[in-house]
Protein backbone atom coordinates (compact mmCIF):
# COMPACT_ATOMS: atom_id res chain seq x y z
CA UNK A 1 0.00 0.00 0.00
CA UNK A 2 2.61 2.57 1.45
CA UNK A 3 4.48 1.82 -2.30
CA UNK A 4 1.43 2.57 -4.20
CA UNK A 5 0.78 5.98 -2.33
CA UNK A 6 4.64 6.89 -2.81
CA UNK A 7 4.12 6.59 -6.57
CA UNK A 8 1.27 8.68 -7.06
CA UNK A 9 2.75 11.25 -4.55
CA UNK A 10 5.88 10.68 -6.53
CA UNK A 11 2.98 11.74 -9.54
CA UNK A 12 1.64 14.69 -8.40
CA UNK A 13 5.07 16.12 -7.71
CA UNK A 14 5.81 15.17 -11.19
CA UNK A 15 2.84 17.21 -12.02
CA UNK A 16 3.81 20.28 -10.37
CA UNK A 17 0.89 19.51 -7.70
CA UNK A 18 3.22 20.03 -4.43
CA UNK A 19 -0.09 20.18 -1.56
CA UNK A 20 -1.07 17.02 -2.87
CA UNK A 21 2.38 15.02 -3.39
CA UNK A 22 3.15 16.76 0.50
CA UNK A 23 0.08 14.82 1.69
CA UNK A 24 0.98 11.53 0.07
CA UNK A 25 4.40 11.37 1.32
CA UNK A 26 3.44 12.30 4.84
CA UNK A 27 0.71 9.37 4.79
CA UNK A 28 4.06 7.17 3.73
CA UNK A 29 5.87 8.16 6.42
CA UNK A 30 2.51 8.41 8.62
CA UNK A 31 2.62 4.42 7.87
CA UNK A 32 6.47 4.14 8.56
CA UNK A 33 8.47 7.38 9.31
CA UNK A 34 11.96 5.43 7.98
CA UNK A 35 10.96 5.05 4.80
CA UNK A 36 13.77 6.90 3.01
CA UNK A 37 12.48 7.43 -0.27
CA UNK A 38 9.50 9.35 1.15
CA UNK A 39 12.15 11.34 2.93
CA UNK A 40 13.60 12.15 0.43
CA UNK A 41 10.55 13.10 -1.84
CA UNK A 42 9.24 14.98 1.16
CA UNK A 43 12.49 17.20 1.57
CA UNK A 44 12.85 18.43 -2.28
CA UNK A 45 9.26 19.40 -2.65
CA UNK A 46 9.37 21.44 0.87
CA UNK A 47 12.34 22.80 -0.37
CA UNK A 48 10.18 23.86 -3.54
CA UNK A 49 7.72 25.20 -1.16
CA UNK A 50 10.35 27.14 0.83
CA UNK A 51 10.36 25.25 4.04
CA UNK A 52 14.17 25.04 3.56
CA UNK A 53 14.60 24.07 7.28
CA UNK A 54 12.01 21.35 7.16
CA UNK A 55 13.91 19.98 4.13
CA UNK A 56 16.99 20.12 6.04
CA UNK A 57 15.44 17.96 8.94
CA UNK A 58 14.03 15.37 6.49
CA UNK A 59 17.18 14.52 4.61
CA UNK A 60 19.36 13.99 7.49
CA UNK A 61 16.50 11.06 8.43
CA UNK A 62 17.06 10.13 5.13
CA UNK A 63 20.78 9.54 5.16
CA UNK A 64 20.62 8.75 8.47
CA UNK A 65 18.30 5.67 7.80
CA UNK A 66 19.81 4.65 4.73
CA UNK A 67 23.74 5.95 4.58
CA UNK A 68 24.65 4.87 0.98
CA UNK A 69 21.34 6.99 -0.30
CA UNK A 70 23.26 9.23 -3.14
CA UNK A 71 20.02 10.85 -3.76
CA UNK A 72 19.31 12.11 -0.66
CA UNK A 73 22.99 12.91 0.07
CA UNK A 74 23.04 15.49 -2.90
CA UNK A 75 19.35 16.71 -2.07
CA UNK A 76 20.97 17.19 1.57
CA UNK A 77 24.02 19.41 0.44
CA UNK A 78 21.45 21.51 -2.08
CA UNK A 79 19.55 22.53 1.09
CA UNK A 80 22.21 23.44 3.53
CA UNK A 81 23.91 25.56 0.34
CA UNK A 82 20.65 27.09 -0.16
CA UNK A 83 20.90 27.87 3.79
CA UNK A 84 23.62 28.98 3.52
CA UNK A 85 25.44 26.51 5.47
CA UNK A 86 28.45 25.84 3.39
CA UNK A 87 30.75 23.80 5.24
CA UNK A 88 27.70 20.81 6.10
CA UNK A 89 26.82 21.48 2.42
CA UNK A 90 30.65 20.20 1.37
CA UNK A 91 30.56 17.75 3.55
CA UNK A 92 27.15 16.10 1.81
CA UNK A 93 28.77 17.12 -1.47
CA UNK A 94 32.32 14.72 -0.43
CA UNK A 95 29.73 12.23 0.89
CA UNK A 96 28.09 11.85 -3.05
CA UNK A 97 31.02 11.49 -4.89
CA UNK A 98 32.59 9.31 -2.51
CA UNK A 99 29.83 6.80 -3.04
CA UNK A 100 29.67 7.62 -6.96
CA UNK A 101 32.66 9.54 -8.30
CA UNK A 102 30.91 9.77 -11.81
CA UNK A 103 28.12 12.16 -10.64
CA UNK A 104 29.95 15.45 -12.42
CA UNK A 105 27.15 17.82 -10.91
CA UNK A 106 28.09 16.84 -7.53
CA UNK A 107 31.82 17.75 -8.36
CA UNK A 108 30.48 21.07 -9.73
CA UNK A 109 28.57 21.57 -6.56
CA UNK A 110 31.47 20.98 -3.94
CA UNK A 111 33.15 23.40 -6.29
CA UNK A 112 30.38 26.26 -5.73
CA UNK A 113 30.10 25.35 -2.29
CA UNK A 114 33.97 25.41 -2.13
CA UNK A 115 34.43 28.86 -3.54
CA UNK A 116 31.58 30.23 -1.42
CA UNK A 117 33.91 29.82 2.01
CA UNK A 118 37.26 30.97 0.07
CA UNK A 119 38.74 27.25 -0.68
CA UNK A 120 39.96 28.84 -4.43
CA UNK A 121 42.17 26.28 -4.85
CA UNK A 122 39.69 23.58 -3.06
CA UNK A 123 36.92 24.43 -5.84
CA UNK A 124 39.42 24.73 -8.60
CA UNK A 125 39.94 21.16 -8.40
CA UNK A 126 36.27 20.24 -7.96
CA UNK A 127 35.36 22.06 -10.91
CA UNK A 128 38.27 20.09 -12.82
CA UNK A 129 36.66 16.47 -11.51
CA UNK A 130 33.36 17.77 -13.09
CA UNK A 131 35.28 17.80 -16.20
CA UNK A 132 36.67 14.94 -16.13
CA UNK A 133 33.94 13.30 -15.50
CA UNK A 134 31.70 15.05 -18.17
CA UNK A 135 33.86 17.45 -20.54
CA UNK A 136 30.51 19.21 -21.39
CA UNK A 137 29.68 19.69 -18.42
CA UNK A 138 28.62 23.82 -19.15
CA UNK A 139 28.27 24.87 -15.36
CA UNK A 140 31.66 23.53 -14.44
CA UNK A 141 33.42 24.91 -17.15
CA UNK A 142 32.18 28.20 -16.95
CA UNK A 143 32.57 28.45 -13.07
CA UNK A 144 36.26 27.41 -13.20
CA UNK A 145 36.61 29.84 -16.12
CA UNK A 146 35.88 32.90 -13.74
CA UNK A 147 37.63 31.68 -10.78
CA UNK A 148 41.21 30.79 -12.37
CA UNK A 149 42.04 34.61 -12.84
CA UNK A 150 41.85 34.40 -8.76
CA UNK A 151 44.26 31.83 -8.96
CA UNK A 152 46.98 33.89 -11.17
CA UNK A 153 45.58 31.66 -14.45
CA UNK A 154 43.80 34.01 -16.10
CA UNK A 155 44.23 32.91 -20.31
CA UNK A 156 43.25 29.76 -18.99
CA UNK A 157 40.11 31.36 -17.44
CA UNK A 158 39.47 32.67 -20.88
CA UNK A 159 39.85 29.64 -22.44
CA UNK A 160 36.82 27.89 -20.67
CA UNK A 161 35.01 30.34 -20.90
CA UNK A 162 35.50 31.03 -24.97
CA UNK A 163 34.67 27.28 -24.90
CA UNK A 164 31.63 27.29 -23.28
CA UNK A 165 30.60 30.62 -24.85
CA UNK A 166 31.36 28.58 -28.00
CA UNK A 167 29.00 25.45 -27.30
CA UNK A 168 26.59 27.43 -25.76
CA UNK A 169 25.36 30.70 -27.49
CA UNK A 170 22.02 30.86 -25.41
CA UNK A 171 24.11 31.30 -22.36
CA UNK A 172 24.54 34.73 -21.99
CA UNK A 173 26.25 35.05 -18.67
CA UNK A 174 28.67 33.26 -20.33
CA UNK A 175 29.66 35.65 -22.91
CA UNK A 176 29.09 38.12 -20.37
CA UNK A 177 32.03 36.93 -18.17
CA UNK A 178 34.39 35.77 -21.29
CA UNK A 179 34.07 39.61 -22.27
CA UNK A 180 35.18 40.19 -18.79
CA UNK A 181 37.69 38.23 -18.66
CA UNK A 182 38.90 39.62 -22.30
CA UNK A 183 38.78 43.35 -20.80
CA UNK A 184 40.89 42.07 -18.85
CA UNK A 185 43.47 40.90 -20.73
CA UNK A 186 43.08 44.17 -23.32
CA UNK A 187 41.17 42.75 -26.21
CA UNK A 188 39.03 45.52 -25.88
CA UNK A 189 37.72 44.91 -29.58
CA UNK A 190 36.29 41.50 -28.82
CA UNK A 191 35.89 42.49 -25.14
CA UNK A 192 33.23 45.67 -25.70
CA UNK A 193 31.41 43.50 -28.65
CA UNK A 194 30.62 40.71 -25.66
CA UNK A 195 30.18 43.31 -23.35
CA UNK A 196 26.99 44.29 -25.29
CA UNK A 197 25.87 40.40 -23.56
CA UNK A 198 25.40 42.09 -20.09
CA UNK A 199 21.51 42.74 -20.79
CA UNK A 200 20.77 39.35 -20.92
CA UNK A 201 23.00 38.17 -18.19
CA UNK A 202 20.79 37.62 -15.26
CA UNK A 203 21.69 39.19 -12.43
CA UNK A 204 22.85 42.40 -14.00
CA UNK A 205 22.05 45.67 -12.64
CA UNK A 206 22.29 48.19 -15.31
CA UNK A 207 19.41 49.99 -15.99
CA UNK A 208 18.50 50.33 -19.99
CA UNK A 209 16.37 53.44 -21.05
CA UNK A 210 14.96 55.16 -23.85
CA UNK A 211 14.02 51.90 -25.10
CA UNK A 212 11.92 53.07 -27.69
CA UNK A 213 14.28 55.00 -29.60
CA UNK A 214 16.89 53.27 -32.15
CA UNK A 215 19.97 52.38 -30.84
CA UNK A 216 22.79 54.40 -32.29
CA UNK A 217 25.30 52.29 -34.23
CA UNK A 218 28.39 54.31 -34.03
CA UNK A 219 27.89 56.41 -37.78
CA UNK A 220 27.55 60.02 -38.21
CA UNK A 221 24.22 61.56 -36.86
CA UNK A 222 24.52 65.20 -38.25
CA UNK A 223 21.20 66.90 -37.62
CA UNK A 224 19.92 64.50 -35.07
CA UNK A 225 19.69 64.49 -31.20
CA UNK A 226 22.04 61.55 -29.30
CA UNK A 227 21.17 61.12 -25.74
CA UNK A 228 23.32 58.77 -23.87
CA UNK A 229 22.65 57.93 -20.74
CA UNK A 230 24.42 56.06 -17.15
CA UNK A 231 23.81 52.92 -16.76
CA UNK A 232 25.63 51.31 -13.88
CA UNK A 233 27.66 53.22 -11.07
CA UNK A 234 28.87 56.59 -10.63
CA UNK A 235 32.58 55.48 -11.00
CA UNK A 236 32.06 54.09 -14.94
CA UNK A 237 29.94 57.42 -15.32
CA UNK A 238 32.83 59.63 -14.27
CA UNK A 239 35.41 56.84 -16.68
CA UNK A 240 33.27 56.83 -19.69
CA UNK A 241 32.22 60.58 -19.99
CA UNK A 242 35.60 60.95 -21.16
CA UNK A 243 34.14 59.45 -24.39
CA UNK A 244 31.55 62.91 -25.11
CA UNK A 245 33.75 64.99 -26.96
CA UNK A 246 34.86 61.96 -29.81
CA UNK A 247 30.45 61.08 -29.75
CA UNK A 248 29.75 64.45 -30.23
CA UNK A 249 32.64 64.99 -33.47
CA UNK A 250 30.39 62.46 -35.55
CA UNK A 251 27.02 64.49 -35.47
CA UNK A 252 24.47 66.83 -34.03
CA UNK A 253 23.40 67.54 -30.40
CA UNK A 254 24.46 65.06 -27.37
CA UNK A 255 22.79 64.99 -24.21
CA UNK A 256 24.46 62.89 -21.46
CA UNK A 257 21.85 61.65 -18.51
CA UNK A 258 23.32 60.91 -16.04
CA UNK A 259 23.14 60.21 -12.00
CA UNK A 260 21.63 63.14 -10.23
CA UNK A 261 24.06 63.71 -7.84
CA UNK A 262 26.75 63.89 -10.89
CA UNK A 263 25.02 66.84 -12.60
CA UNK A 264 26.50 69.63 -10.67
CA UNK A 265 30.25 68.16 -11.34
CA UNK A 266 29.34 67.32 -15.29
CA UNK A 267 27.92 70.26 -15.84
CA UNK A 268 29.88 72.17 -18.48
CA UNK A 269 31.68 69.14 -19.83
CA UNK A 270 33.42 68.86 -22.91
CA UNK A 271 31.50 67.58 -25.73
CA UNK A 272 28.25 67.48 -23.88
CA UNK A 273 25.36 69.92 -25.26
CA UNK A 274 23.57 69.10 -21.99
CA UNK A 275 24.06 66.62 -19.06
CA UNK A 276 20.88 66.00 -17.04
CA UNK A 277 19.69 64.15 -13.87
CA UNK A 278 17.77 60.54 -14.12
CA UNK A 279 14.75 62.00 -13.65
CA UNK A 280 14.40 64.24 -16.18
CA UNK A 281 12.59 64.72 -19.34
CA UNK A 282 14.73 64.47 -22.32
CA UNK A 283 12.13 64.83 -25.09
CA UNK A 284 12.66 64.70 -28.74
CA UNK A 285 15.63 62.31 -28.92
CA UNK A 286 16.36 60.46 -32.23
CA UNK A 287 19.06 58.08 -31.32
CA UNK A 288 20.52 56.54 -27.77
CA UNK A 289 23.44 54.89 -26.54
CA UNK A 290 23.50 53.72 -23.23
CA UNK A 291 27.04 54.86 -21.87
CA UNK A 292 29.17 51.82 -21.29
CA UNK A 293 28.80 50.71 -25.15
CA UNK A 294 30.74 53.51 -26.60
CA UNK A 295 33.98 51.67 -26.80
CA UNK A 296 32.39 49.06 -29.02
CA UNK A 297 30.05 51.44 -30.63
CA UNK A 298 32.93 53.81 -31.75
CA UNK A 299 35.03 50.92 -32.84
CA UNK A 300 37.61 51.76 -29.81
CA UNK A 301 40.65 49.08 -28.87
CA UNK A 302 43.21 49.37 -26.34
CA UNK A 303 45.65 51.54 -27.97
CA UNK A 304 42.81 54.36 -28.94
CA UNK A 305 40.97 55.38 -25.02
CA UNK A 306 41.02 58.67 -25.71
CA UNK A 307 42.74 59.21 -22.19
CA UNK A 308 43.29 63.16 -22.01
CA UNK A 309 43.34 64.62 -18.67
CA UNK A 310 41.87 66.84 -16.74
CA UNK A 311 38.31 66.34 -18.51
CA UNK A 312 36.62 66.88 -15.21
CA UNK A 313 37.29 70.55 -13.27
CA UNK A 314 37.15 71.06 -9.37
CA UNK A 315 35.12 74.52 -8.52
CA UNK A 316 37.62 77.08 -7.86
CA UNK A 317 35.94 78.68 -5.32
CA UNK A 318 35.83 75.48 -3.34
CA UNK A 319 38.67 74.67 -3.73
CA UNK A 320 39.61 78.25 -1.96
CA UNK A 321 37.25 77.68 0.66
CA UNK A 322 38.96 73.96 1.53
CA UNK A 323 42.44 75.55 1.26
CA UNK A 324 41.13 78.19 4.06
CA UNK A 325 40.09 75.21 6.31
CA UNK A 326 42.54 73.37 6.18
CA UNK A 327 45.77 76.20 6.44
CA UNK A 328 47.98 73.76 4.39
CA UNK A 329 51.69 74.38 6.21
CA UNK A 330 54.72 75.39 4.30
CA UNK A 331 56.61 72.43 2.90
CA UNK A 332 53.94 69.94 4.02
CA UNK A 333 52.44 67.31 1.45
CA UNK A 334 48.80 66.92 1.39
CA UNK A 335 47.67 63.61 0.56
CA UNK A 336 43.99 63.04 0.00
CA UNK A 337 43.12 59.00 0.61
CA UNK A 338 40.36 56.78 -0.11
CA UNK A 339 39.91 53.23 1.89
CA UNK A 340 36.91 51.84 1.21
CA UNK A 341 33.38 51.90 -1.38
CA UNK A 342 29.98 50.49 -0.44
CA UNK A 343 30.63 48.16 1.88
CA UNK A 344 26.97 46.81 0.48
CA UNK A 345 27.50 46.28 -2.47
CA UNK A 346 29.31 42.69 -3.57
CA UNK A 347 31.42 44.71 -6.15
CA UNK A 348 33.46 45.90 -3.65
CA UNK A 349 34.71 42.24 -2.50
CA UNK A 350 37.89 42.55 -1.74
CA UNK A 351 38.50 45.73 -2.87
CA UNK A 352 38.35 48.23 0.28
CA UNK A 353 40.60 47.95 3.02
CA UNK A 354 38.77 46.21 6.19
CA UNK A 355 40.48 49.00 8.97
CA UNK A 356 41.52 52.44 8.33
CA UNK A 357 44.40 51.67 10.51
CA UNK A 358 45.65 49.21 7.87
CA UNK A 359 46.98 53.17 6.52
CA UNK A 360 49.35 53.96 9.63
CA UNK A 361 52.65 53.79 7.74
CA UNK A 362 51.60 56.47 5.52
CA UNK A 363 50.73 58.58 8.38
CA UNK A 364 54.13 58.11 9.35
CA UNK A 365 55.88 59.38 6.52
CA UNK A 366 57.86 62.26 7.44
CA UNK A 367 56.12 65.68 5.81
CA UNK A 368 53.16 64.03 4.69
CA UNK A 369 49.50 65.56 5.97
CA UNK A 370 46.78 62.85 5.10
CA UNK A 371 43.19 63.91 4.04
CA UNK A 372 40.48 60.84 4.13
CA UNK A 373 37.95 62.07 1.48
CA UNK A 374 35.68 59.12 2.15
CA UNK A 375 32.23 59.89 3.35
CA UNK A 376 31.90 58.80 7.13
CA UNK A 377 29.43 58.84 9.90
CA UNK A 378 30.08 61.15 12.76
CA UNK A 379 30.60 57.86 14.87
CA UNK A 380 33.84 56.32 12.76
CA UNK A 381 35.63 59.71 13.85
CA UNK A 382 36.62 61.79 16.75
CA UNK A 383 37.94 65.11 17.60
CA UNK A 384 41.67 65.84 18.64
CA UNK A 385 42.77 69.11 19.32
CA UNK A 386 39.87 70.72 17.15
CA UNK A 387 40.43 68.51 14.00
CA UNK A 388 38.69 65.72 13.04
CA UNK A 389 40.12 62.30 12.80
CA UNK A 390 39.25 58.53 12.16
CA UNK A 391 40.85 57.74 15.07
CA UNK A 392 43.09 59.40 18.09
CA UNK A 393 46.28 57.44 17.88
CA UNK A 394 46.85 58.21 14.11
CA UNK A 395 46.77 61.34 12.04
CA UNK A 396 44.45 60.72 9.57
CA UNK A 397 42.38 63.55 9.16
CA UNK A 398 38.47 63.93 8.09
CA UNK A 399 36.74 67.38 6.59
CA UNK A 400 33.62 66.51 8.94
CA UNK A 401 30.26 65.87 8.52
CA UNK A 402 29.59 68.69 6.48
CA UNK A 403 31.85 67.27 3.42
CA UNK A 404 29.77 66.48 0.44
CA UNK A 405 26.43 66.58 2.34
CA UNK A 406 23.46 67.23 0.29
CA UNK A 407 22.41 66.07 -3.06
CA UNK A 408 25.76 66.29 -5.19
CA UNK A 409 28.53 64.23 -5.10
CA UNK A 410 31.93 64.97 -5.05
CA UNK A 411 32.10 68.70 -4.99
CA UNK A 412 33.84 68.51 -2.16
CA UNK A 413 35.80 65.84 -3.29
CA UNK A 414 37.02 67.17 -6.30
CA UNK A 415 38.32 70.29 -4.48
CA UNK A 416 39.99 68.31 -2.50
CA UNK A 417 41.82 66.41 -4.54
CA UNK A 418 42.59 69.50 -6.52
CA UNK A 419 43.85 70.94 -3.38
CA UNK A 420 46.16 68.16 -2.54
CA UNK A 421 49.37 67.30 -4.20
CA UNK A 422 47.93 63.62 -4.79
CA UNK A 423 45.98 61.01 -4.34
CA UNK A 424 46.18 57.64 -2.53
CA UNK A 425 42.61 55.30 -3.12
CA UNK A 426 41.72 52.02 -3.21
CA UNK A 427 39.37 50.39 -6.28
CA UNK A 428 36.60 53.05 -5.45
CA UNK A 429 34.59 55.67 -7.43
CA UNK A 430 37.34 58.13 -6.12
CA UNK A 431 39.59 56.29 -8.66
CA UNK A 432 38.20 57.58 -11.30
CA UNK A 433 37.54 60.91 -10.16
CA UNK A 434 41.38 61.60 -9.20
CA UNK A 435 42.19 60.21 -12.55
CA UNK A 436 39.52 62.32 -14.42
CA UNK A 437 40.95 65.63 -12.79
CA UNK A 438 43.90 64.59 -13.96
CA UNK A 439 45.21 64.05 -10.30
CA UNK A 440 48.94 62.40 -9.37
CA UNK A 441 47.24 59.53 -8.03
CA UNK A 442 48.53 55.84 -6.36
CA UNK A 443 45.36 53.17 -6.79
CA UNK A 444 46.23 50.00 -4.29
CA UNK A 445 44.14 46.80 -6.19
CA UNK A 446 43.77 43.24 -5.49
CA UNK A 447 45.20 40.85 -7.32
CA UNK A 448 42.90 39.95 -9.81
CA UNK A 449 41.13 43.51 -10.11
CA UNK A 450 38.54 44.75 -12.18
CA UNK A 451 38.56 44.62 -15.60
CA UNK A 452 39.38 48.06 -16.13
CA UNK A 453 42.37 47.63 -14.22
CA UNK A 454 44.32 44.65 -16.35
CA UNK A 455 46.90 42.41 -14.92
CA UNK A 456 50.53 43.19 -14.34
CA UNK A 457 50.63 46.59 -15.42
CA UNK A 458 51.78 49.38 -13.06
CA UNK A 459 49.90 52.26 -15.38
CA UNK A 460 46.29 52.85 -16.83
CA UNK A 461 45.19 53.51 -20.28
CA UNK A 462 42.59 55.46 -18.55
CA UNK A 463 44.34 57.79 -16.71
CA UNK A 464 47.90 58.84 -17.71
CA UNK A 465 48.88 60.41 -14.24
CA UNK A 466 48.02 57.36 -12.35
CA UNK A 467 50.19 54.31 -10.60
CA UNK A 468 48.88 51.24 -9.63
CA UNK A 469 50.47 49.32 -6.78
CA UNK A 470 48.99 45.65 -6.54
CA UNK A 471 48.48 43.11 -4.03
CA UNK A 472 51.17 40.49 -4.47
CA UNK A 473 49.19 38.04 -2.10
CA UNK A 474 45.28 37.93 -2.14
CA UNK A 475 44.26 40.80 0.54
CA UNK A 476 47.21 41.31 1.50
CA UNK A 477 46.83 45.04 1.98
CA UNK A 478 49.40 45.80 4.22
CA UNK A 479 52.28 44.96 1.62
CA UNK A 480 50.48 47.29 -0.77
CA UNK A 481 50.46 50.08 2.09
CA UNK A 482 53.95 49.91 2.77
CA UNK A 483 55.23 49.95 -1.20
CA UNK A 484 52.93 52.96 -1.20
CA UNK A 485 55.00 54.60 2.17
CA UNK A 486 57.72 54.08 0.22
CA UNK A 487 56.60 55.99 -3.11
CA UNK A 488 55.32 59.08 -0.43
CA UNK A 489 58.81 58.84 0.79
CA UNK A 490 60.41 58.83 -2.07
CA UNK A 491 58.28 62.04 -3.08
CA UNK A 492 55.83 59.64 -5.58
Amino acid sequence: MSRAVLEAAFAEHRAGRLDAAVAGYRAVLADDPRDADALNLLAVARRAQGAVGEAIGLLARAVTVKPGFVDAWYNYGNALAAAGEHGGAANAYRRVVALEPERAAAHASLGVTLAEVGDLAGAAAAYERALAVDPEHAVARHNLGNLLPDLGRPHEGAAHLRRVAAARPDLAEARYNLAIALLRLGDYATGFRLYESRWDAPGFTGRRFYRRLPTWTGAPFQGRRLVVHAEQGLGDTLQFVRFAPLVRSLGGTLTLQVQSGLVRLLDGLKGADAVVGEGAEVPGQDLVAPMMSLPHLLGLTLGSIPARVPYLFADLERVARWRDRLHPRAGERLVAVGFRGNPAGSIDRGRSLSDPALLAPLAAVPGVRLIAVNKLDPAETVEVGGVTRLAAEMALEHPGPGFDAGPDAFLDTAAMMALCDGVVTTDTSLAHLAGALGRPTILMVKTNPDWRWMLGRTDSPWYPTMRLVRQETAGDWAGVVDVVARLLAEGS
